[in-house]
């Protein structure tokens, strides 16, 4: 596998900023992480979201997108994957109860944008976009882990921006919001596209394929201890003694 150096999303740049190392192996050397329960809910979670916008619209039916779409993937035992449907359970029934009071229309889900800056290719896939009654827009990233700041300043967030600047210039999106949707916490949290420093997010970006390009990948151990790979790099400062063994079943909590 090899990544084109001047193709740039979001994903790529948060990786080269917690560890350059890591970017190698993922998107050079195209190694693969596996899941763990948090991410393997996720990812049920977004593709639940996802199949109930485009097939359905009715709140009543999208637990049954969620039994239909879980990945069982990820867990350690029987008792966790279980402990995890059920936190992704709990977070669908609110989101459906905000389903009935919403107002905007539903226009796409993971909708990807693409766009110039130089010799640099952006892109990136949006969980979902919203048109309100007054005709301006909303892009959703849906969060769905129960580790963020709420009150983090939001429009510092290098995810968000971009899909900010990936509106406006990608889809000629001139007025809207950027919203987190944080379904752990059944709380939305938005910005303005205005509010978001495009020269500065796309300078980010820039600085960051520039090294890229120039195959700058020094490890950064500060990261190890959550690393995915912490226990096949030779950098590792701590690996775990006993490697653990996630369940790849596949089947969904009975």
């Amino acid at each position: 596998m090899y990544s084109d150096v001047h193709e740039l999303n979001y994903s790529k740049i948060k990786t080269y900023l917690e560890c350059p190392l890591l970017y190698k192996y993922k998107y050079i050397d195209g190694r693969k992480e596996g899941l763990v329960a948090a991410s393997s809910l996720g990812v049920s979670i977004h593709r639940a979201l996802e199949m109930y916008h485009r097939k359905s619209n009715d709140p009543s039916e999208l637990m049954e997108y969620y039994d239909n779409y879980w990945m069982g993937a990820g867990y350690k035992s029987a008792a966790e994957q279980m402990e995890y449907y059920i936190k992704g359970q709990k977070q669908l029934e609110k989101y459906a109860e905000r389903e009935y009071q919403r107002k905007t229309t539903v226009d796409s889900t993971e909708r990807e944008f693409i766009f110039q800056e130089g010799k640099w290719t952006l892109r990136g896939k949006i969980d979902r976009t919203d048109k309100h009654p007054d005709g301006s827009w909303e892009v959703i990233d849906y969060k769905t882990g129960d580790d963020i700041d709420l009150e983090a300043d939001i429009t510092q967030s290098l995810q968000l921006g971009i899909y900010a600047v990936g509106a406006r210039r990608a889809w000629n999106m001139q007025k809207g919001k950027a919203s987190f949707y944080f379904t752990a916490f059944d709380k939305v949290v938005s910005a303005p596209f205005e509010a978001f420093d495009e020269a500065k997010i796309l300078g980010k970006f820039i600085e960051v394929g520039e090294k890229i390009e120039a195959e700058k990948f020094a490890p950064d151990t500060s990261h190890c201890a959550d690393c995915a790979f912490r226990n096949r790099c030779a950098k590792s400062i701590c690996p775990d003694p006993e490697p653990d063994k996630p369940d790849f079943s596949g089947n969904t909590p009975a």
